[in-house]
């Protein structure tokens, strides 16, 4: 019976996954490791260790967004990029992220970068240029990439931003804090 539904049972892993993605998780409690810690500790790092993928770094505010990457064993080898859209998001926002996404032929530094800047306009994210309108700073929409293939094991990482405690003026906001920590 243990074997049945062991870490290894690919059907019961994807059921929690599934669960995960409902916002179940917050109502019941569901197996999961958690690397927490300031920004700039190392937190991606650890992941990249766990997950053999390098994660994309900036000299600015890199993780504004949570990004889950899930591995699936499965006989052909895919990536699909998408955006799940936070529960609170407008009908207008929801469309516009659920419409954005593809399938990437291998996911090495570059293209990663590039998915991730994709993804940060996508939201709607603060960037470089200077725009009339206010953009936020963070997202709580996430970033999911499904990786699956015939050597890959069955996993579910999710990077969130480094939790900080001041704000940094013209740049992020008390709310922004909040916003993090409830990640």
């Amino acid at each position: 019976m243990s074997e049945r539904y062991g870490l290894g049972d690919t059907a019961m892993l994807e059921k929690v996954d599934k669960l995960f993605a409902c916002g179940v998780g917050d109502l019941v409690n569901l197996p999961q490791i958690v690397v927490v810690g300031d920004q700039s500790s190392g937190k991606s790092s650890v992941l990249e260790g766990l997950i053999k993928k390098p994660i994309p770094r900036d000299s600015g505010l890199c993780t504004r967004f949570a990004t889950q990457i899930v591995f699936r064993r499965a006989v052909e080898e895919r990536v699909v990029v998408s955006i799940v859209p936070s529960l609170e998001s407008s009908q207008e926002h929801r469309q516009s992220i659920e419409t954005w996404g593809r399938e990437v032929a291998d996911l090495d530094t570059n293209t990663f970068s590039k998915i991730m800047q994709e993804a940060h306009e996508q939201m709607g994210l603060i960037g470089e240029e200077t725009t009339a309108t206010p953009r936020p700073t963070f997202s709580d929409d996430v970033l999911r990439l499904e990786i699956s293939g015939p050597s890959q094991e069955h996993l579910s990482v999710i990077d969130v931003p480094g939790i900080f405690k001041i704000p940094t003026e013209g740049l992020t906001t008390k709310a922004d804090i909040d916003l993090v920590r409830c990640m």
